[in-house]
């Protein structure tokens, strides 16, 4: 296994640092605004104060920073195991509820400092204002999607271990797996989140004043209807606010995906290629396991709303 690292902060600051790894799993997803890390090391310390925070590091590079969510320690066989859970520090920004109303003059930094998030950093040079209309109950990653949608009809995703995104890279990382290097390949169709038809209704209480039908779920037999409210935040292009929510609904539904022994270090949006055939399409998720029998990535492709369209795929 290459060389993963654990490194613990409790709340006084201290740190405890461990290099002994039995098996991890880490998770990065297109349209997840956090990472996701389960890992299991050996350690002396029994037990460490009160952690604050987990970082993780592969080979020196830190590809998760994030919150506890759970961590335990157990004896086996003489040995005693750290057990961990955690998510990246993004994963407050689906936990902060905004007062509801309108926000005028909007910009992606006026958005990230709403509250103050520890260790999160977003894209530079996003000053387009808009506004922004937040529900009752709606989060501060809630805000950010729409605006994002607003700014680029594209969906915000996470970069690195806590930065917020809401472009691509125009110039990204390409990477390629040769056929020798697969140890697996295939394909998946994940119709469960496919919306068929959505209706909103107008101002006046008309129930179908709008509605969008996506042929995608119709082709394949679905019949999944889904109602709203009116949402104020397209109150000036009411089909936009169904075109966001119906391609939201086809995330990953159409995916592949290829796996190979160790970690080339990529990165969601970057490009890679399966083979020697074929064009490079950007990255959808990422789901790196380490084992005794050592490291294995999975990369996948999306073919969705939103990832590889067919009028921009590389």
């Amino acid at each position: 296994m290459s060389q993963a690292t654990l490194i613990l902060t409790d709340v006084s600051g201290a740190l405890l640092t461990e290099s002994v790894c039995t098996r991890f799993q880490f998770i990065k997803e297109r349209y997840t605004p956090y990472t996701q890390l389960t890992a299991v090391f050996l350690t002396d310390s029994v037990p460490f104060g009160e952690p604050a925070a987990a970082e993780f590091r592969l080979d020196g590079k830190t590809l998760h920073f994030g919150l506890i969510d759970t961590i335990r320690t157990e004896e086996q066989n003489g040995h005693i195991l750290l057990k961990l859970t955690s998510r990246g520090f993004t994963s407050l920004l689906c936990q902060n509820q905004m007062a509801a109303g309108t926000v005028t003059d909007v910009t992606l930094r006026s958005l990230m400092e709403s509250y103050t998030v520890p260790h999160v950093s977003y894209e530079d040079g996003i000053n387009a204002t808009n506004y922004v209309w937040i529900k009752e109950g709606s989060t501060q990653w809630d805000a950010i999607v729409n605006y994002a949608y607003k700014y680029n009809q594209n969906h915000p995703y996470i970069s690195g271990p806590n930065t917020v995104c809401v472009t691509v890279p125009a110039d990204p990382v390409c990477h390629e797996i040769s056929e020798t290097a697969l140890t697996a390949r295939g394909s998946v169709r994940d119709y469960r989140t496919l919306l068929s038809e959505i209706h909103m209704p107008d101002i006046s209480g008309d129930p179908d004043a709008y509605s969008l039908v996506n042929p995608v779920a119709a082709e394949r037999n679905i019949a999944r209807h889904k109602r709203i409210s009116l949402d104020l935040q397209y109150a000036a292009d009411p089909p936009a606010c169904l075109e966001q929510k119906i391609r939201f609904s086809m995330r990953g539904f159409s995916a592949e995906y290829g796996e190979y022994r160790g970690f080339h270090g990529e990165e969601l949006e970057d490009l890679i290629r399966f083979g020697a055939s074929g064009a490079a399409k950007r990255i959808g998720k990422i789901v790196l396991t380490g084992t005794p029998e050592g490291l294995n990535t999975r990369v996948w492709i999306y073919h969705d709303g939103y990832c590889n369209l067919p009028q921009t795929a590389e």
